[in-house]
């Protein structure tokens, strides 16, 4: 009965390799497309009239001064700035009682979604990613423990001003709606959109123009969707889905043409 037992778990570990294994490889298919669209920045965001903004500032030219955040662009491939490039802006906010919230219950909740290479799950489970380890250092210098806290990317903003969660610290782009609702720090790493399609059709699709007409997929609530709505010859082709990996199935599926998504997340699932 033992062996069979252990027989029975090996094939399950081998089929759970495949499955895995099976999942990475099927990107392989895609190819990324390069639109010329202008860079967008990266921020974190709290809420409105914060003292968290301005603490979390400084720490971050701490971090950057002292090499930490350079590692971490090293590792996970991404654009991070770097010194010189940062400098903290957002008001003290003296009155307020924010970071005397989180500092009683010794927890700040981290707004996030799957979305490597800023947050994503190691083989054990564990959150990790470049924002992941940033909001570990960040949390270690206030003293606090960090809990991640997977959200709909639509509501985000609700999230954070229900105190859901403390902040949305996810490979978010700096909006203009963003701004409005929340308080965001000045940013940290710069990124683009970019289409992504598959091999086959990398001669098919190489511009905004070409893609006009196409059903193209993005995240609900995205830099992607925000790119496809505003630009009237993408506009009628939008499928909204709940994550960027979600708009990648689409275009493996064939349910879309193209998907739009962050350049980061294209470079660390495609290459």
């Amino acid at each position: 009965m033992k062996k069979f037992f252990a027989l029975m778990l090996a094939v399950l570990m081998v089929c759970t390799a495949f499955v895995a294994c099976s999942k990475e490889s099927s990107y392989s298919d895609l190819t990324i497309v390069d639109l010329g669209l202008e860079k967008e920045y990266f921020g974190i965001a709290f809420r409105s009239g914060s003292d968290m903004t301005r603490k979390v500032e400084d720490i971050t030219l701490e971090l950057i001064n002292d090499g930490t955040l350079a590692e971490l662009s090293t590792k996970y491939e991404v654009g991070a700035v770097g010194k010189g490039e940062y400098t903290p802006k957002a008001d003290a906010c003296a009155d307020s009682d924010d970071w005397a919230y989180i500092q009683e219950k010794g927890v700040l909740v981290v707004g996030i979604t799957d979305y490597k290479p800023m947050d994503y799950k190691d083989e054990d489970g564990n959150w990790i990613g470049f924002d992941a380890e940033y909001a570990q250092a960040v949390a270690k210098k206030l003293g606090v423990k960090v809990e991640f806290k997977e959200i709909e990317w639509d509501f985000k903003l609700e999230a954070l001003a229900a105190k859901d969660i403390d902040c949305i610290w996810n490979g978010m782009t700096i909006t203009d709606a963003i701004e409005n609702a929340a308080d965001c720090t000045v940013p940290y790493m710069y990124n683009t959109q970019v289409a992504v399609v598959k091999k086959a059709n990398a001669d098919k699709y190489k511009s905004i123009d070409d893609l006009a007409g196409a059903k193209i997929a993005a995240e609900s609530g995205s830099a992607g969707e925000k790119v496809i709505s505003e630009n009237e010859k993408l506009a009628d082709g939008l499928k909204a889905v709940t994550a960027q990996t979600d708009a990648l199935m689409e275009v493996l599926s064939g349910a879309s043409e193209a998907a739009i998504v962050d350049l980061t997340l294209a470079k660390a699932l495609i290459g």
